[in-house]
């Protein structure tokens, strides 16, 4: 998965935002291709507000004119377009809240994780259905990036792909990471019952 990351003016995102179309434009040249998928990290010049997106690349311009600025169109998958939403509301200058994002829960536990060919013990902070944040030990992914979830301690637990949507440096003691889970079949199923017995065991909302 190929990613980007990058501020743009209010009156250029809106310019590039499709919502009928699921579509965004941005003007960042890249070396990605048509059909590759891409994990979008965007803010709006001068809004705290930052989003992760994912989709598929759909066009490449690589040679543009005033008019028409090189960059690349995203076409959004279905889980981005509400971020992408919150975004235009943003560039608008409109009150931003979050309340539609899935209910999230305090949860500590340790997860074996695997990124880059190697595995790494992660503490969990919090769980919902979409994702969890996790305390990440030694150097961070970047965001786009696959990692496997161990979900288990046994030989055949099941193991959750999921792509990183956010890392927070911090101190040595506070590096972190967000994740957005991709598992389906059992991985899916077993995922979300850990959330569901951590949110029925009375667990506080993050």
């Amino acid at each position: 998965m190929h990613s980007v990351s990058l501020n743009v003016d209010a009156a250029t995102y809106l310019a590039g935002y499709r919502p009928d179309a699921r579509t965004l434009f941005l003007p960042t040249l890249s070396e990605s291709r048509v059909g590759q998928d891409v994990a979008v990290r965007v803010g709006i010049v001068g809004q705290p507000i930052r989003a992760t997106l994912f989709g598929k690349i759909s066009v490449v311009r690589r040679v543009g004119r005033p008019a028409l600025p090189p960059g690349i169109e995203v076409q959004l998958d279905a889980p981005s377009v509400a971020a992408a939403g919150f975004l235009a509301m943003a560039a608008r200058g409109e009150p931003v809240t979050f309340k539609e994002r899935l209910p999230r829960f305090v949860h500590e536990a340790a997860f074996q994780v695997e990124h880059a060919g190697a595995r790494v013990e992660a503490t969990c902070v919090n769980v919902s259905e979409g994702g969890c944040a996790l305390r990440w030990p030694g150097q961070l992914p970047l965001v786009g990036d696959v990692v496997q979830v161990k979900l288990g301690t046994g030989l055949f637990a099941p193991a959750a792909k999921a792509i990183v949507c956010w890392n927070q440096p911090g101190g040595p003691a506070e590096r972190s990471v967000g994740l957005r889970l991709v598992a389906e079949g059992r991985a899916g199923r077993a995922w979300r019952a850990l959330v569901a017995r951590v949110a029925a065991a009375g667990a506080r909302r993050a």
